[in-house]
């Protein structure tokens, strides 16, 4: 059963994306067949959650802006990082031309002074997702996240050095037809650190669309971290 297996395994983390709640993991759960796991929640929709972590040892799972916040802080206890659609800098910058320009993430954050709820709604709308909003948008921790999009950068801390140094082992899964964050992104990210599952089918919403193939990463991650 699954209650017997996740006693045995390496903890779970799970940080969801900009614009969505740990709603989003729940394909991947089932895919997982465990219930257990520690879900970090950004606060978008209601109360954040960002202190809680697993009692064990875990992997730390990642989505999009998920994936730069665990990469800019490496929780302790972490044996392994799966990073989904995820990124170590988002906004474009004179050494980082692949990024998005950082006058589209404050046209966002100018947005959400007005109508925050449209700002994510067609945000999520461009990301493959049209569901209704898991609760009312609130606009000071959405533009917080914007904020750490626009400003954040982890690729100092990303090299082939500090994998298992500074930081865990860790696998990226990226889409090749992600309209959020580019193949050209992803690859000027992670291709000289880190090898790259990519789904070529795959949109942005790798959790959503093919929680199967993230749960084998998952699953591979954890079995890593038992030494196995």
């Amino acid at each position: 059963m699954a209650s017997d297996r996740a006693g045995t395994e390496p903890g779970l983390m799970f940080v969801h994306g900009w614009g969505f709640a740990p709603g989003f993991w729940t394909p991947i759960r089932s895919a997982l067949g465990r219930t257990d796991g520690i879900d970090l929640d950004f606060g978008f929709f209601g109360p954040e959650r960002m202190a809680a972590r697993p009692a064990r040892p875990f992997v730390a799972v990642g989505h999009s802006l998920g994936a730069l916040w665990l990469l800019r802080h490496p929780p302790e206890g972490c044996v392994g990082m799966v990073l989904i659609n995820g990124f170590a800098r988002f906004s474009a910058a004179a050494d980082f031309p692949a990024g998005v320009p950082p006058r589209v993430v404050g046209r966002m954050i100018q947005g959400l002074e007005q109508n925050p709820d449209d700002v994510v709604l067609t945000f999520r709308r461009r990301a493959g997702i049209a569901a209704d909003l898991p609760g009312p948008a609130q606009a000071g921790r959405l533009a917080a996240g914007l904020a750490m999009l626009r400003d954040e950068d982890a690729r100092p801390a990303l090299d082939e050095a500090a994998i298992g140094a500074t930081l865990p082992p860790m696998a990226v899964l990226a889409g090749l037809d992600d309209p959020i964050v580019t193949a050209n992104m992803t690859r000027t990210c992670f291709s000289t650190a880190v090898p790259i599952e990519w789904v070529a089918d795959g949109g942005h919403l790798l959790p959503l669309t093919h929680p199967d193939i993230c749960a084998a990463a998952i699953s591979r991650m954890t079995r890593r971290g038992l030494g196995a």
